[in-house]
């Protein structure tokens, strides 16, 4: 069955070395897998979501609002003018995401009600998610949390499989609307001017419903870093807490010792310049720990 999919079960460079467990190798990573991932994942959906439904302005408005709070800073800009976010930015995102969420669902119309409900449930249950898995210790009980918070949002995220569209499905359903229009446009010349209109509207509906059919079978959530979520509780029960493996310290490290270096150089020699840098650095800080502890 694999092997018909392509996936090689082969020994492979950690074959055979004590006390190495290759599936153990990997090691969930909240800033890569969750912020810049899922978050971002989840972002894009709820941003064709709300345009859909007409909230994309709804959502702006007390998004840009936001008060500054300490160890909270937002953009003064609507969250689609924004390019780039980083693992800091998302964080923030996460705090006021389920608020402002809320806020933009206000007086919602009878059609609306259940979509907008599900989709707040489903943004809820993974927010709700991270707030266990950054758990610095665990009991049973909060990983039992934390799993039924990733099944709910499993639940619940249908809701926006219709904007999870890939370019390629993209093509097939621009391929078989053509393909419906020209059928259409035929049956419609041996229909009598009088009935054109209403035969029109059915057409419609029959274009929209055939497109959305296709999408809800075309698309789909099975990437890798959805994937990794349901790991994060085997992870813990394993080798403990999930924050420590995060890769943001590793980012800060290489900012300060590699990025910060670099813009102080002046390019000429600057492996040299780096390191002379970052122990001046080092030494004055160690300095100033000194004195704070006297």
């Amino acid at each position: 069955m694999f092997e018909t999919l392509g996936i090689n079960f082969e020994k492979n460079l950690f074959h055979g070395l004590h006390w190495v467990s290759a599936p153990g190798l990997h090691k969930p990573d909240l800033l890569q897998t969750v912020y810049l991932g899922l978050f971002k994942h989840l972002m894009d959906c709820m941003s064709g979501f709300l345009k859909k439904h007409a909230r994309l302005q709804a959502f702006d408005d007390p998004w840009k609002a936001l008060p500054p709070y300490p160890g909270f800073v937002v953009r003064k800009k609507a969250y689609r003018q924004v390019r780039q976010w980083q693992g800091k930015e998302m964080r923030n995102l996460r705090q006021c995401l389920l608020g402002v969420l809320a806020v933009a669902q206000r007086q919602p119309d009878s059609r609306q009600v259940i979509p907008l409900k599900h989709a707040l449930d489903c943004v809820r249950a993974l927010v709700d998610f991270y707030m266990i898995a950054q758990y610095r210790s665990h009991t049973p009980e909060t990983i039992a949390y934390m799993e039924e918070y990733l099944h709910r949002f499993h639940r619940m995220k249908d809701i926006l499989l219709e904007f999870r569209v890939s370019k390629r499905t993209r093509a097939k359903v621009d391929k078989q609307r053509k393909e419906l229009q020209h059928h259409q446009a035929q049956s419609n010349m041996r229909v009598a001017p009088s009935k054109r209109r209403p035969h029109l509207e059915e057409n419609r509906d029959e274009e929209n419903e055939l497109c959305i059919d296709m999408i809800h079978t075309e698309s789909h959530f099975n990437f890798v870093k959805m994937h990794l979520l349901s790991h994060f509780s085997d992870h813990i029960r394993q080798f403990g807490n999930i924050p420590m493996y995060s890769t943001v310290f590793g980012e800060l490290a290489h900012k300060e010792q590699i990025k910060d270096g670099w813009r102080r150089s002046n390019k000429n020699d600057v492996e040299r310049q780096m390191l002379h840098s970052y122990s001046r650095q080092h030494a004055i800080r160690m300095r100033h720990l000194n004195l704070n502890s006297l």
